[in-house]
Parts: C-alpha cells; sequence; structure tokens
C-alpha cells in the first residue's frame, strides 16, 4: 500500500472513530496545554477565541463559522474582520465575553488571570488554554481544537500538510549549513531572540540553517555584542513597517558596529512576514518557505503555481 493511500486510511479512520463516539453520547473530552481536563456534551459551536494562532487553526480546519467573538489581535484571514471584537490580555472583560453566550473561550496561558478563567466557568463556559512555544506544540494545539469541534481529519490534514512541506524543504535544503539570528525584537525595544525549543529555531533546521542563539533557552534578551560576536550569514526581523522611516532591513543596515557582519556585508536580512512566522499556527508551513526561498534567492516570480 502507498504512503498517500495510507495516509487517508488512517485520515478516514479518525474521522469514523470521531463520529462513532459522538453518535455513543459519550462528548467529547479534551486535555489543554495546561493539564486541564475539558469535557463537552457535544461538538463547540460557539466560540471565543482570544489569540490569532488558535483563530487561524478554527479557520483551517472549517470552523470559522462558530466563532462569535475575537481578541482584538486576531485579524487572519481577513474574513474574521466581520466577527465582533472583545479585550484581551490585562483589558480582558469578562461581561463583555459572557454577552456573546460562548460555550467556550480559548486562550493563551499569559493572556488572563485566574480570576477570569474561575468566573467564566462559573457561568457554564468552558475555558480551553492553548499555548504553544514548538512545533511539537503547535501539532498538539491543532489536535486539540479539532477534538473540540469533532474535527479530528481535519486536524490531521493541517498537520499533514504542514509536516509535508517541511520534509520537502529538509530534502530540498540538505547541507546549506549557514547561520541565521532571529530578531524577535527590534533594537529600541530591546533585542530578543528565538533559541532552542522555538518554532522558529525548528524552522531554521528545516531549512538547512543553524541558530546562532541554539544555546539559548526559549525566548530571550540578548544583547548586540552577542550578536556581532557570533557574525550570523543571515538576519531575520519580524519588525512591522507602517510606512515612515527607515524600513527594518535599513536599520538594521545602518546599525553602528553592525557594518561587518556576515549577513550586514551581504545584504542577507529579511524582513519576514511577521504574523505568519510569530504566530504557533499553520502558517508556519508558509513561513517555511519564505525562508527557504529568501535564502535562496528564490523570487515570487520563480514559485511554481498552487
Amino acid at each position: 500500500m502507498s504512503k498517500k493511500l495510507v495516509s487517508l486510511f488512517l485520515v478516514l479512520l479518525m474521522a469514523f472513530s470521531a463520529t462513532a463516539s459522538l453518535a455513543e453520547g459519550s462528548g467529547i473530552t479534551v486535555t489543554d496545554m495546561h493539564g486541564r481536563e475539558i469535557t463537552l456534551a457535544e461538538p463547540a459551536t460557539r466560540i471565543v477565541v482570544m489569540q490569532p494562532s488558535d483563530c487561524e487553526i478554527l479557520c483551517a480546519i472549517g470552523c470559522e463559522d462558530t466563532i462569535v467573538g475575537r481578541g482584538q489581535y486576531v485579524d487572519y484571514p481577513a474574513s474574521i474582520l466581520e466577527v465582533p471584537v472583545v479585550q484581551s490580555g490585562a483589558e480582558t472583560n469578562v461581561e463583555e465575553i459572557l454577552a456573546l453566550q460562548p460555550q467556550v473561550v480559548l486562550m493563551n496561558d499569559m493572556g488572563q488571570s485566574e480570576e477570569q478563567v474561575k468566573q467564566l466557568e462559573e457561568n457554564g463556559v468552558k475555558v480551553v488554554v492553548s499555548t504553544a512555544s514548538d512545533l511539537e506544540g503547535v501539532y498538539y494545539a491543532i489536535r486539540m481544537i479539532g477534538a473540540l469541534m469533532a474535527k479530528d481529519a481535519e486536524a490531521e490534514a493541517v498537520i499533514a500538510d504542514m509536516q509535508g512541506t517541511f520534509e520537502e524543504i529538509k530534502a530540498a535544503a540538505a547541507g546549506e549549513g549557514k547561520t541565521v539570528y532571529f530578531e524577535v525584537s527590534p533594537l529600541q525595544w530591546g533585542l530578543w531572540t528565538a533559541g532552542k525549543g522555538t518554532f522558529m529555531d525548528e524552522l531554521a533546521s528545516v531549512c538547512g540553517l543553524t541558530n546562532v542563539f541554539a544555546d539559548v533557552d526559549g525566548w530571550a534578551e540578548i544583547s548586540e555584542e552577542q550578536v556581532i560576536a557570533r557574525d550570523p550569514d543571515y538576519i531575520v526581523t519580524i519588525s512591522m513597517y507602517y510606512g515612515e522611516g527607515p524600513t527594518p532591513v535599513e536599520e538594521i543596515m545602518s546599525r553602528e558596529g553592525w557594518g561587518d557582519l556576515k549577513a550586514v556585508k551581504n545584504e542577507n536580512i529579511l524582513n519576514a512576514e511577521s504574523n505568519a512566522i510569530s504566530r504557533p499556527g499553520p502558517r508556519l508551513k508558509d513561513a517555511a518557505i519564505e525562508l527557504f526561498n529568501f535564502i535562496n534567492g528564490i523570487s515570487e516570480a520563480e514559485e511554481p503555481a498552487a
């Protein structure tokens, strides 16, 4: 049996299993990313989603129509902008969320307080915590949200698509052997980077690159001196540009003391599509493609048609 047929068989089997479970009236039980067990009598049909990555996962598995509210930073896909906005983070307003009558609120572990979670649960709303730093965490989040929606097969298809793209890039990038520095916070706000245990570090490996801060744990604050000492071949910045002043690439190119870096001398600086590369969701696949194309000098015009 071919790999494609085996994959199709597994997807159909998972879809059948999910349907059978619901038919037996056993409900849905998931363990969220804080180890909390959440049980629903049936798949969720009204969700408030507080963070962008979870919204993108819901949409990728075909559940956009279940979203009745969104955090203020939830902005993709464009059609989601029609959904009512609720305050998130420190400004979260529980009454505002309850007014939307959700069955489930999907949130990040850093976004809301324990008191707010307690208030929601006391009002009959299931709170599901979704937080991911690496690719395995992203896959867990996709499966968890898929289970909430009885969309196990769709969730597995999204994961398979991501993994297939990563494997294709790995095969094409074998032996690259150069280094990259991810700048997740610009100099003006204090330099932060992505170290080991992050999906950005894993994307570097997928593309055949070595992260110059692979010896640093997680998302970490670093210094200019450290970047200069490690002299990366490539720099990836996720700074947003709003049309005024120097672009993020120009700003890095003009930094005092950075002129002798290989990445600066060779103008190998990528201003990556920020939301794709910084959100733990399905578009990390697109971020990997963008990074691979950049280091290999492939323009959009050269990419094969989808």
